[in-house]
């Protein structure tokens, strides 16, 4: 679990998935009075039209497990639907979201985020760095998410040094996972700083 805190925001993250978004909002509530909870992270798009390397602010989150969903309120230029799945989304797996729910994107937290929202009456917003395109597949990345939700990065990068078919794909996520970073950091300095005004 890694919390930092400042005079405008806390920023509190725990790893992958719904048990660890649950910690890490526990962790972020216990500082203080929350005025919004933000979803922030990366997400894999489901169609063409979101592309990788953009960040959006997601108007409605769909959890793919329940079909519940969840509004951002006061954020009248997100127009996104996020799905939250609770398995790394394979191709098919995109498109199957995608025709369930019309979605635009997929993360792994921010239904629960919005969820715990909901529960202490806090305003929620999802905003989500694509790091991966619609038709974007990485076989196996499931199997290096640790039990404490960290991305086994070392494992990871054994298991593409012997498999030279799959160095192209992941150079790509990289480059874009990177462009998607930098902007998700503009956005959120851009929505602590307005908080403050």
């Amino acid at each position: 679990m890694t919390v930092y805190s400042s005079e405008g925001a806390v920023a509190a993250f725990a790893g992958i998935g719904a048990r660890r978004a649950t910690l890490a909002t526990a962790a972020a509530l216990r500082l203080g009075p929350a005025h919004l909870l933000i979803s922030a992270g990366w997400a894999g798009s489901l169609h063409s039209g979101v592309a990788a390397g953009t960040v959006h602010r997601a108007k409605r989150v769909v959890d793919g497990a329940t079909g519940e969903t969840y509004e951002s309120e006061g954020f009248a230029e997100a127009v996104t639907t996020l799905v939250t799945s609770s398995r790394v989304a394979s191709r098919e797996s995109k498109k199957t979201l995608r025709e369930q729910y019309s979605g635009d994107l997929v993360d792994m937290e921010a239904a629960t985020v919005a969820r715990l929202a909901r529960v202490h009456d806090i305003p929620f917003l999802a905003v989500k760095a694509v790091s991966d395109g619609h038709d974007f597949e990485l076989p196996g990345m499931e199997r290096f998410i640790a039990p404490d939700g960290r991305f086994r990065e070392v494992a990871f990068a054994m298991h593409l040094a012997v498999r030279p078919h799959l160095w192209k794909a992941a150079a790509r996520m990289g480059r874009t996972s990177a462009a998607a970073g930098a902007a998700l950091c503009q956005e959120l300095a851009a929505l602590i700083a307005g908080g403050q005004e």
